[in-house]
C-alpha cells in the first residue's frame, strides 16, 4: 500500500509539476561489515559462534517535489538488510522506513512506516546502535512500525516537538501515539547540549516515559570528551510487567580515534525473561570521510546467566 502511495506522488509530481527542476531525488545508504562472536547466544541480535554480517546495510532514495515557496511533497523509500538474529535467516532483506508526506514552515507531516519519534528521541546517545550492544538489547520502545503518521515540529529558539501515532490500518498492534519535546542538537554542533522529553502510550505494547541529556564535558587542542545519560520507565501492557532503566556513556574523540564506554541496566524484562545489565566498550576509527573501522567488546548480564560478544567491523555512508 505504501509503495503504491510514494510511486503515485513521485509519477504525480513529475506529471503535472510547471517546474520540472523543482523535482529533487538522490541515493542514500550504508555499507556494513562485520565479523561477530558470540560466546552462549544469550543476545537478541546475535547468534552463538562466529559468523559474517552486514547489520542493517541499506539502500534509500529520497524524494522532494517543491510546490510553493513554503511547502513541498517528500518521500522515502528504504530497504535493509536484516539481522543480526536467526529469526532472519529466512528472510535477509526487508522495508524500512517507506513514507510519504509535506513539509513546509510548520514542520513535517508524513504517513508511512517509521521511527517512531519516541526511538529518534534518543538522539546520538546510543554509542553502539545497530550492533548487538544496541540500547534496544535490553530496553524496549525502539521501534520502526507501519502506518504511522508522524509529525516534526521546526526548530524555536532550539526547542522542538515531535509527534507519532499509529493508525487502525496494520497488520501490526494498532493503535497508540508518542510525543517528545526536545532542545539542542543530538550531534552537539549546533548547541552546546541535547535534551529530551518523550512519553510513548501503548506503541507496539508498550507505555513509557524517557528523559536524557548529553553533553561536551571537555574540549581541548582538537580533543573532545562528551558524555550522555538517559532514564526511562518501561511498562509492557499486555504482560502487566513494568521497570526501570538507565544509560551512562563517555566518549573521547581525538583526531581520527573516538574511544567509547557505555552501560546499561533495564530491570522492565520487556526485552528479556530477567533483570538485565549491558557493558561496553569500543574504538572507531574513522579512515576517511565516511569510512569508519570499529572493535567492540560487550558482556551482556543477567540474575542467573551471562554472554560476550565481540566484533570488527568496517562501516561506510553515502
Amino acid at each position: 500500500m505504501v509503495k503504491s502511495y510514494l510511486s503515485a506522488a513521485i509519477c504525480t509530481t513529475l506529471v503535472f509539476s510547471p517546474v520540472a527542476s523543482a523535482f529533487e531525488w538522490d541515493w542514500y545508504g550504508k555499507l556494513e561489515l562485520q565479523a561477530l562472536e558470540v560466546d552462549k547466544g544469550l543476545y537478541r541480535y546475535g547468534d552463538q559462534g562466529r559468523q559474517i554480517e552486514a547489520p542493517f546495510s541499506r539502500l534509500g532514495v529520497k524524494a522532494k517535489h517543491q510546490l510553493t515557496d513554503g511547502l513541498a511533497v517528500i518521500a522515502v523509500y528504504e530497504w535493509q538488510v536484516n539481522g543480526l538474529d536467526d529469526a532472519n535467516r529466512d528472510h535477509k532483506l526487508g522495508s524500512r522506513n517507506t513514507y510519504i508526506g509535506v513539509a513546509s514552515t510548520y514542520g513535517e507531516l508524513v504517513f508511512g512506516k517509521n521511527d517512531t519519534k519516541f526511538k529518534k528521541s534518543e538522539g546520538k546517545i546510543d554509542l553502539f546502535n545497530e550492533t548487538v550492544a544496541d540500547i534496544a538489547q535490553i530496553t524496549p520502545g525502539q521501534d520502526r512500525l507501519e502506518n504511522v503518521i508522524a509529525y516534526q515540529s521546526p526548530m524555536i529558539e532550539g526547542f522542538n516537538f515531535s509527534a507519532t501515532y499509529q493508525t487502525g490500518a496494520s497488520d501490526e498492534t494498532a493503535g497508540g501515539y508518542d510525543w517528545v519535546l526536545g532542545y539542542g542538537d543530538p550531534a552537539l554542533k549546533k548547541y552546546p547540549l541535547y535534551l529530551a522529553y518523550g512519553r510513548t502510550d501503548e506503541l507496539n505494547n508498550i507505555t513509557a516515559e524517557r528523559l536524557l541529556a548529553q553533553m561536551p564535558l571537555w574540549q581541548l587542542d582538537g580533543a573532545t570528551l562528551a558524555a550522555g545519560l538517559m532514564y526511562q520507565h518501561s511498562e509492557h501492557v499486555v504482560r502487566n510487567i513494568q521497570g526501570d532503566a538507565w544509560l551512562a556513556q563517555l566518549s573521547y574523540q581525538r583526531g581520527d580515534f573516538t574511544y567509547k564506554w557505555q552501560w546499561q541496566k533495564d530491570d522492565s524484562q520487556t526485552r528479556h525473561a530477567e533483570n538485565a545489565r549491558l557493558n561496553n566498550i569500543g574504538l572507531d576509527y574513522q579512515w576517511r570521510n565516511n569510512l569508519t573501522a570499529y572493535l567492540l567488546l560487550s558482556t551482556l548480564n543477567f540474575e542467573t546467566d551471562n554472554d560476550h560478544a565481540a566484533a570488527l567491523g568496517l562501516k561506510f555512508y553515502f
